[in-house]
This record gives C-alpha cells, structure tokens and sequence, in this order.
C-alpha cells in the first residue's frame, strides 16, 4: 500500500473516529487540521479532551491510547537523535593505550555529539532539578490549579518570593535545613500580609495559640547559651549575687534568692506570667462571658461560637494536639486511673476507687470532686465523646497544665505531684488554706527541682517528698511510692501498714522491732543510722519516746535519707549539716512538716531555702576538695576530748625538753650577774616577767611590741631593789646580763613549743605560734599547763586520779582547738603571711568580725576563698595580700580624683594577678560596691573569684554574666534583649583577655615626676630641710587633685602629703640626727613604691673645727730618738657633726733648735681623710730631734687646732754609746 501522505497524528485520527464522529468533534478536527502537536493532547488526559474539545469519555480514552503511543515513540526518536551524531564527523586524534587498538568502542558506534551535550550536573540538562522543577510548576499550573474551587489560591500568591528565587549552582546542590526554608517563606509572608509597624517578636511573645506559645526569643537565646554551658540562668544569677553562698545566711537567703529560683526553672518570664495570672472566671455574668470568650480564643484559638465545642474530646484533642492516651493521662482516666495502697487504710469521708482529684490531676481538678472524665455514648461516634464535670476554671487549669508539661518535659502524673507538694507546702503556712493555683512559690519550687533534675537526675516523686509527703497511690500495675519503697521485697511476715501504730525510737532489747526492721530495710541504713533519723524526726514532730506509723512520719524518714543520698553524703552527714547550717531549727524544718513560705526573710527558713544551702554547701566542698565530714568535723563546736597517748606524749616531750630553756638562778650565775644577799631569789624580783618555775610570761600586745624597753626598765627596778642603786654603768651592765639570759630562756621556750607542736599538729614549724595565736592560746599557757601536770603523773595517784585531772585540764580543749585548726591551715595551704595578716587586721576588714579567734563554717568559707585566689593567681600570693593590706589601709574619705585613679589602679592590678582583662575587673568591682567600686574584703573578692571562673569556662565576659545574671523576674524587654545579644556573642570564639603590663599601663594612666630642690642638708641643723615635689597628671597631661603621696625614709623624716588643685604635693624632708645619704621612697595610694632623688645629709663643713677635749694628749716628757707619737683629732662642725671621710692637713712648727743639724719632724700621713668616726690620726717622729708644734687643718673650713709642743730627743753620738 502507498504511503498515507497524512501525518501520523491525522492517520491515527481518522482510525479512530468515523466521518460522523468527526463531524461531532470539530474542535478537535480543527486542532488537527492545523497541523497541532500531539504532546498537548498528551498532557491533557482524558479528563481535558472531554472538558477542553467535547469528546465522550469513551472516545477520549481509544483516542489518547493511541496517541500515547505516537506521543512515546516520537520523543524517544528525538532523544535517540539529540544523542546521536553525524557519522561523517571526523574523529578526534586518540591518546594513550586505545590508540593502539582499533577495536569497537562507544565513540564509533553511536556518534555522540559530545560539543553539543553540557554535564550531566548542568542545569540546562533536560534531566536536572532545574527541569524537574519547571515541569513541577507547569503541571500545578495546568492541572491543579485549573480544578480549584472559587476559594482557591494559586501557587503564586500563596509563595510570593518563589518565582523571584535565584536558580544557581548553589541553590539547586547545597544541602539546606528545612528550617532555613521555612524561615525565608515566613519572612515573604510576613513583608507581604503582616500589618505595618507590627512587631513579630511582640507578636510571639502575646500569642497563646498553639499551645508551644508564648515565645520570647530573648530568653530563649539566654536560656539556650545558658545550657550550652551547663548552667542555668537561675545558676549565673547566683554567681552575681553579693549574698551567696547562702547557706552562710541566717535565713539560708540571698537578695537574688526567689529571683535565681525563678529563673532556674527555665521558664521565661512570658510563660510564668500566663502560669499566674488570674484565673478565668466560672459564672455567667456579661463581663465573666466577655473574659471566657477572650480566654478560649487566646488559649485554644477558638472563632465565633467554637468555644462551645471545647468539651467535645475530639475539638478539644485538635486544640490541644493531644491523642487518646494523652488526654487520659492528663485527667487520669482508664489505665492512667489511680490505685490507692492496699496498706493505707481509707479514712473517714474517702471512697473506692480513687479519682484523678486525689491522685494524678489534683491540679486540674484543685483536689474537688467528682474528677473531670468522658462521657461515653458512642463507640463510632466521635462527636458523642465529651468532658464530663468541666467547667471555666477548670478549663483554665488544664490549658496552664498542658503547657507547664510541655516546658518541663515530663509526664502529666510527675508535673502533678510537683503542683500539688508546692501547693500543700505552701498551705502549710497559711490560714485559711489558699486556692489551688500556681504561686511564685510554686515556680520557686519548680525552679529547685529543674536544678536537682539537671545536677543529680532527681525525680519529680522525690522532689514532692522533699517538700511534701509520699505518694499513696499507684497507676495500673506501677505501685504506689509508698509501696515500692516499704513493701516492695517481702521479707516480712506482714507489710508495712500505715495504720497510725506507734513505734519506739530507740527499741529496746527484746522489744518486738518489726516496724523499726522494716524501715531500715525499706531505706537501706542500720540501726545506728535510725536512732539518728528516728531521734530528730521525734522531735521535730514533737514526740519523746514512740513515733507514730502515719503518711507524715515515714516521709519524714524517707526525706532525710534519700535527699542527702542523693547529694553524696550519709543520712547522718545531712543531720550535721542541718545543725551546723542553721541549728535545731533547720533540722526541725527538714524533718517536720516541710513549708513554704510567703515571706522567707523572717523566721526559719522555708524547705526550698533549706534544701539549696545544703545542696550548695555540699557542692563548695566537692569543689573545694574538702570531704564534707571532715569539714563537719572542723567547724562543730570545740569539746574537750579524753587524754590520749599523743597528748601524754606531748606532755613528755615538752616537759624532758623545757629543763634547759627555764629562767633560773643558775642561768643568771653563769651570765656573770651577782647573787642576792641572803639567799634571796632574783625570780621574786622579776615576777612581771616570769613566774616562779622560770617560764616568760606573755604580756599585751603593746607591750610585746616594745618587749626589749619594758624588759629593760623592769630588770632595771628588780636590780635597784636587790643589789641598790650603785653606779648607773655597772647596774646597766647587770641588766644587759639579765636581758640576755631573759632572751634566750624566751626563744628557747618558744623553741621548745615550736618543735613539739609541730610534730602534734602536723604543721611547719614557722606556723606554730601563728596558729597557737589563732586559737587563743599562748606559748606560756602551754608551758605552764604542762608543769602543771607534772603533778598527776605521781606513781602515788592512781591512773584514775592522773585521767580525771587530764580531762578537766582546759589545755585539752586548745590542743584540740589548734589541732584542727591545723588540719585546715595544711588543706587550704595557708601561709604564715596570710595568717598574720588575718589575725592583725583581716578578721575585722576581710569578715567583718570583732573576734579574731572566732572559728565557724564561715571563717573556713572565706580562708577557702582566699586559698582558691591564689590558686587562680598568676603572680605570687604576697602580690594579693599586699593589694589587700592597701586598698584597706585606703584614707576615708578620698576626693574625686584620688578614688578614680585608686579604682583603676586596683583593677590593674587585680586584673594583672588573675590574668584578666582590666574591663572584667571594672565591672565586678562596680556590682559589688557601686559607691566605692573597689574590692575590699573577702566576700567581694568571692564574687570576683566566681565571676572569673565562670568566665575561664564558658568564654562570657564579666558583662555578659552580669546582665544574665541580674536579669529581672518580671517582663523588660531592654533588658532581655540586651543580656540575649551578648550572650549570643559569647558563643563565638572569645578573643583572649587583654591582660595588662602593670608597668605600661600604670604609665598610661598617669604620668608621676619627682623633683628635690637641695641634695645636700646638714644633720642637727635648726630649719634645715630639702623639699621635695611631686606631680601627678593623667594621661591628657591635667593634674590629679587630692591625690595621697605616702613617703618612707631611713634617715631622717618625711610626712604624707597630697596634690593640689595643680596635681602638685610637696614634702618637706627633715634630716635627723644620723649622717648618711637618704633615699626617701614614694608612693600614691595602691601604687607600687618608686625611689626619689637620693640627698646627702652630712656636716657643715664650712664649720668644720676640733674640739679640744677630743684632741689627743701630748707625751710629758722628752720622747725617745727613733720614737713616734700617736696623734689623734676629732673634726666636727657647729651643730656636732662629726666631718667624716673629709680632707685634713697636718703640719708643724719648730719650736727649739737642738743646734747640731737642721731639725725636722716626720708626719704620717701628712695630708689624709677623717675616718668614720670623724677621726684623724697620725704618727710623728723626728731623726733630728727637736720641739715642735703640730696643728691639724680642715681643708674645707680652713680651721687649724694646734697641739702642745713636743719635744724628740736627739739622736746619740758614737763615743757616747760606747
């Protein structure tokens, strides 16, 4: 048959369709006739040939099966084609080990056009994302959107930023989040439809619907940094705190304390406010329905009349995006019911079985019945499925109830218990007893769970018993807590009942203990660990011999064990700590009837105060390395113990020791002082010195600061007394003799003490007395106490007699009091240093203590400060305690000018001593005293410590923890928005702190000359002064008013002074009576000393004479031939300065000519400098023979003192000595 000359499309249909069929279908014919495409056809389907061109359905389907085919067979011959060359294309030169071989290859055979193709990852390709995409969007455009109803909205106005998309490489290949995605289309949404001016933020933060709102991306961003760091808000508000630790309080309270407890629960302050605010009104009054309209459409996103159909279960599960068994455990219905212990029997007034009002959605329900449940009249009509016992308030509490469980991420039983432990405890301590609604208390309480959970894995049941009671009941097969703790192993004849049977507190031997025994089964501790527990829980309940088996009772014995289990100490540890923190009262609070209180700051403390401070204190000792029960052990109260072997030992060994070091009569004769007359006794004498047994007595301080003078001038009157007066020099030779013999027996006592105590004590030797100071006892009360003894250790007395004596010996009690206080001088690592400086100052400025011997848990608090700031020092620990002694020693008041540069002197260098930046130092100082802004004491030098660790480990500079930390607990958007920008920052990498040069950065900060107008003064002369002057300017070169200028010389005298208003102090230097050069030494307050300009004070040499009194004497008589005569002048000026080191010329004068030779006299030296005493000397001699005058002249006064005249023999002749 001839080839059709139709095209393939025309041929197909006329096949298809009959002349009549055509006829019909002329739309088609028409599309046909002009020559269309068959892919359009295609594309349409059937469901478009019928709408689009009229056909029948059954002629659409035959039709499109056949055009379907042409359609596939057509574009697999274009595909075939666009891959597939001209076989005439020259081929390209071929490299490598195929052009050795001429066999088949996929060039050869196919053609490729590979000039004309792009990669397969282009985004031209026909086969790429980009293709996919486009063919995506025509196919919305031609077959979804074309089918839409008259409501419908088109791709392109519901994704308005879609079309405007850039398409590259990057966008089609690189993986984005999902979030990202969504973020860009919100952003599109909102520029397009959101309202002009409107705040998105504001927006979130009022928004109640859906359930995850309100948000408030400040405190997200804070809360966020806040737990990448381990940490909680409530934690840093406690770093910043002036007050913490609290357990150091006497309400276990801080000024930040609610606030930090607040915001540890990591809810924002928009979600506590929906947590507490008034509840929705339960009548049916036109303005309580305008607030329940306004409540459902907040809270469940109700329009209209909705807020009818929020009983329905199915409405009501949509609004809240619960399902089936959500919903019943949120109301405690079917196998979330509650099952109340077999072993509690009911009481008066309570039925079977329980409801969800007793147990699981107390809350919801404020603990009324009956319980809200579901009405059931269907089973396959869901509509019929409704809340039964609803009502507004109700309502109200189960939406604050599905949100709080949200944000807690806990069970809807757990978040429960906590309402209801809050809520009871805060009942406990207000009459009449208040609604059932979440308090400040409440979020309080919350907020101490979240940092139990967080730190110690604490559950909500647990944390309910700490401030309330065990659970009585059960859900399905879980037991009831009771059960699982008391009745779980049945080790028993019967189970635990708590049926209010008594049972003793200490059983006695014989008496039936099941109650007891069971117990201590249940709770895994001994006996010895009951009769603690038993005995503080009897009297915190206020019982005496027997306690009572009731709900209150056991939860007392379950919270004082389990509460110190889980912060790593023993039950009976966590009895001490109460007692050591706080006392009976403490103790009472924790083993009672837990509270919680309105007002925390009067009374006792609450439970939520008392269960941090132990928490906190017990985390200071883990991190202070320091086992809590020895730090029990060091703060309880002194009690003298029984004398053991180490203290006979030590009594031994100073007694065998003391022998040679005692002050006695034989001492005193063999120092050469003289014996009394009459046997009389020189110890008699001198009783305010020593006493009988020769032991030195240990006087005020005042005295023993000038312990030489008053020595002296007692021995002076004791010698007076036994020998007479006599003569003045050779009494103060008996007393120098004296003083000796006095000062060695001192140091040899002292010696003796030092040797012992330290092999007692385990301490150095050079802390000894430090120590023995500190706790009020002195080197004579130790030494005498043991002489004493001597007595008791008589072979007569009985061994009884000698241990009843040790044990009322009060020394028993200083030995034990400088035993432990030496086990916490080798913990802390302290130095003698610091121990001085605290027992000469410290006690009072760095504690605020008028007792410098008082030790408490307080003194080992803040020594463990010091100890951590050394340890975090990089400069020796003087460098801190010399900062310490002087900002202290600071003048009150200072003027503007003097504070400002000791404020920034101080943050130099305390920034230089814990390597951080100068900046951090500012701050910390400006929290802690804004008035001052200088870090003085200790608990300010805490807050510094803990601001710097927190900072070393999270990378946030002191700012960012203070505005995290003092963020308000009530709405203020500033402020959380400031604090949420820094913390964001801190998480990128933090550029290392600027740690200061002290030298460069003191010089940046002010500019210090010294000037001396003279450098040469006379000693002893009237009026004789050098002033010097000093100036002090800040870096802009303007003078510093009212700046302090502290001087210090060794030879004569210089008085603090201060700038003027020109920055200008002078001083006046007033030279004394000792010669010498002084180097007066300078300093401003804070700074580190500088030297002046050094000044000479000598003797006026201009007045330079010798005196005739110190000149030598001359011989008598002739001298010898061949003799020489010493000769000696003294050279001084007016003012009785002797010349030292100053030029002198000798010389003579012939007086007589002995008439053989010429005469001469020989002077060695002849010309010569006074020595050190102001002295000249020499030697004269004459080999003629003669008389002479010899004067001795001052070079610099040109003053001449002759002295008598000499006369040498001359020399003898041959014949004379023959």
């Amino acid at each position: 048959m001839a080839a059709s000359q139709n095209r393939p499309l025309q041929q197909i249909y006329y096949e298809v369709f009959s002349e009549k069929q055509r006829k019909d279908n002329g739309l088609l014919s028409q599309y046909i006739k002009r020559d269309g495409s068959v892919f359009p056809l295609v594309a349409k389907g059937v469901e478009g040939l019928v709408r689009d061109f009229g056909l029948s359905l059954s002629d659409a389907k035959n039709f499109l099966w056949r055009a379907n085919a042409l359609a596939i067979y057509v574009r697999r011959k274009f595909i075939e084609q666009e891959l597939t060359g001209d076989k005439t294309e020259l081929m390209r030169p071929m490299s490598g080990l195929l052009s050795l071989v001429t066999g088949p290859s996929f060039e050869k055979l196919f053609y490729p056009p590979f000039d004309t193709l792009c990669p397969p990852d282009a985004l031209e390709s026909v086969t790429s994302p980009v293709a996919y995409l486009i063919e995506l969007l025509m196919w919305i455009r031609d077959r979804i959107e074309v089918r839409g109803d008259e409501g419908r909205m088109p791709l392109m106005e519901r994704r308005t930023d879609l079309l405007k998309r850039l398409i590259d490489h990057t966008a089609v290949h690189q993986p984005v989040s999902s979030v990202d995605i969504i973020v860009l289309v919100l952003e599109a949404f909102i520029k397009a439809h959101g309202q002009a001016g409107s705040d998105i933020d504001d927006a979130l933060r009022q928004a109640r619907y859906p359930n995850g709102l309100p948000h408030c991306q400040d405190w997200k961003t804070i809360d966020f940094v806040a737990r990448h760091h381990d940490l909680s808000v409530g934690a840093v508000a406690r770093v910043v705190d002036r007050f913490f630790p609290y357990f150091l309080q006497l309400n276990a309270q801080g000024g930040d304390g609610e606030r930090a407890l607040l915001h540890a629960s990591r809810l924002g302050p928009y979600q506590r406010e929906l947590l507490t605010e008034d509840p929705v009104p339960d009548d049916d009054s036109e303005e309580s329905k305008e607030q329940q309209e306004r409540f459902y459409r907040l809270n469940f996103g109700t329009v209209g009349t909705e807020d009818q159909n929020i009983n329905q279960v199915k409405f009501f599960c949509e609004r809240t995006k619960l399902d089936a068994l959500e919903l019943e455990a949120l109301i405690s219905i079917r196998s979330f019911a509650p099952v109340r212990s077999a072993n509690v029997p009911l009481k008066g007034g309570e039925e079977l079985p329980p409801s969800g009002a007793q147990s699981g959605s107390g809350y919801l329900n404020a603990g009324s019945i009956p319980a809200v449940d579901i009405e059931i009249k269907g089973e396959n009509r869901e509509i019929l499925h409704r809340l039964n016992f609803y009502s507004h308030t109700r309502f109200d509490r189960m939406n604050r109830k599905l949100r709080l469980d949200q944000w807690l991420g806990l069970s809807s039983e757990q978040v429960d218990c906590l309402l209801m432990a809050a809520i009871n405890a805060e009942a406990h301590t207000q009459t009449p007893k208040p609604d059932c609604w979440i308090s400040e208390n409440t979020l309080q309480a919350i907020g101490l769970f979240q940092e139990l959970r967080e730190r110690y894995g604490c559950a909500a049941e647990d944390f309910a018993v700490f401030i309330d009671e065990l659970s009585i009941f059960g859900r399905g097969e879980v037991l009831s807590q009771f059960d699982r703790i008391f009745n779980a192993q049945a080790h028993f004849p019967r189970p635990l009942q708590l049926d209010g049977h008594t049972f003793p507190v200490f059983p006695a031997p014989g008496e039936d203990g099941l109650t007891v025994n069971q117990l201590c089964s249940g709770l895994k501790i001994d006996l010895h660990t009951y009769r603690h527990l038993a005995q503080a829980i009897a009297h915190a309940h206020g019982r005496e011999d027997t306690l009572i088996c009731d709900l209150a009772t056991l939860s007392s014995f379950y919270r004082m064990v389990k509460l110190p289990r889980m912060l790593g100490i023993s039950p009976v540890e966590g009895i001490l700590l109460l007692i050591i923190l706080g006392g009976d009262s403490w103790l009472k609070a924790l083993a009672g009837v837990p509270e919680l209180k309105s007002n925390k700051h009067e009374g006792t403390p609450d439970a939520l105060n008392i269960i941090h401070a132990m928490e906190s204190c017990v985390r200071w000792c883990h991190e202070r390395e320091m086992p809590v029960l020895w730090m029990l052990q060091q703060v309880s109260p002194i009690v003298a113990p029984a004398v053991s072997s180490n203290e006979r030992q030590l009594f031994e060994q100073l007694r065998s020791l003391l022998s040679a070091a005692l002050f006695s009569e034989t001492a005193l004769l063999m120092a050469g002082v003289p014996p009394l007359a009459g046997g009389a006794s020189w110890l008699d004498l001198l009783t305010a010195l020593v006493d009988s047994n020769g032991l030195v007595q240990v006087l005020s301080e005042a005295i023993e600061l000038d312990y030489l003078t008053f020595a002296r001038l007692r021995l002076d009157e004791a010698v007076s007394i036994g020998i007479g007066e006599g003569d003045k020099e050779s009494r103060a030779l008996i007393v120098e003799k004296m003083l000796g013999v006095l000062l060695q027996a001192r140091a040899g006592q002292v010696s003796v003490i030092k040797e012992c105590l330290a092999v007692y004590a385990g301490l150095k030797s050079e802390l000894v007395l430090t120590v023995l100071t500190w706790a009020g006892g002195t080197v004579y009360q130790v030494l005498k106490s043991a002489l004493e003894g001597a007595r008791h250790d008589d072979g007569a007395a009985s061994g009884r007699r000698r241990q009843q004596a040790d044990e009322g010996d009060p020394l028993l009690a200083l030995l034990a009091d400088v035993r432990r206080r030496s086990a916490v001088v080798v913990k802390l690592d302290l130095s003698v240093e610091l121990l001085e400086d605290y027992l000469a100052y410290g006690y009072k400025t760095w504690l605020s203590r008028d007792n410098k011997h008082e030790f408490t848990l307080s003194t080992l608090y803040y020594l463990s400060v010091l100890n951590q700031a050394v340890a975090l020092g990089q400069q020796p620990p003087e460098n801190l305690l010399d900062y310490l002694r002087q900002v202290n020693a600071l003048p009150d008041p200072l003027s503007d000018d003097a504070l400002a540069l000791a404020q920034e002197t101080a943050a130099i260098r305390l920034a230089i001593f814990f390597a951080w930046s100068v900046q951090d130092v500012r701050e910390c100082a400006r929290r802690v005293d804004p008035e001052m802004m200088l870090i003085k004491n200790l608990a300010q030098l805490d807050l510094l410590i803990r601001v710097r660790e927190l900072s070393a480990r999270s990378g946030m500079d002191a700012l960012t923890i203070f505005l995290m930390g003092m963020l308000p607990a009530e709405i203020d958007k500033p402020a959380y928005a400031r604090a949420a920008e820094h913390a964001l920052l801190s998480l990128n990498a933090s550029p290392a702190p600027l740690i200061p040069n002290e030298d460069e950065a003191l010089e940046h900060m002010v500019k210090i000359s010294c000037e001396v107008d003279r450098t040469v003064l006379v000693a002893n002369m009237p009026e004789e002064k050098a002033t010097f002057k000093v100036t002090v300017k800040n870096h802009a070169g303007k003078g510093l008013r009212g700046v302090n200028v502290y001087w210090q010389t060794l030879l004569g005298s210089i008085v603090q002074t201060a700038t003027g208003t020109d920055g200008v102090a002078t001083a006046e230097f007033i030279p004394g009576k000792v010669m010498g050069t002084a180097t007066p030494r300078f300093r401003l307050d804070l700074y580190e000393e500088q030297t002046a300009q050094s000044v000479e004070i000598g003797a006026h040499k201009d007045s330079m004479f010798f005196p005739g009194p110190l000149m030598s004497r001359e011989p008598d008589s002739v001298v010898k031939a061949g003799a020489e005569v010493e000769l000696y002048a003294v050279m001084q000026d007016h003012y009785g300065n002797r010349g030292i080191g100053m030029p002198v010329k000798w010389s003579s004068e012939v007086k007589s000519d002995p008439g053989t030779t010429i005469p001469s006299l020989i002077i060695r030296p002849a010309e010569a400098l006074t020595n050190q005493e102001g002295i000249t000397r020499v030697f004269v001699s004459s080999p003629t023979g003669g008389t002479f005058e010899v004067g001795v002249t001052s070079l610099d006064s040109s003053e001449t003192a002759f002295f008598d005249a000499i006369t040498f023999a001359g020399p003898l002749s041959v014949g004379t000595d023959a």
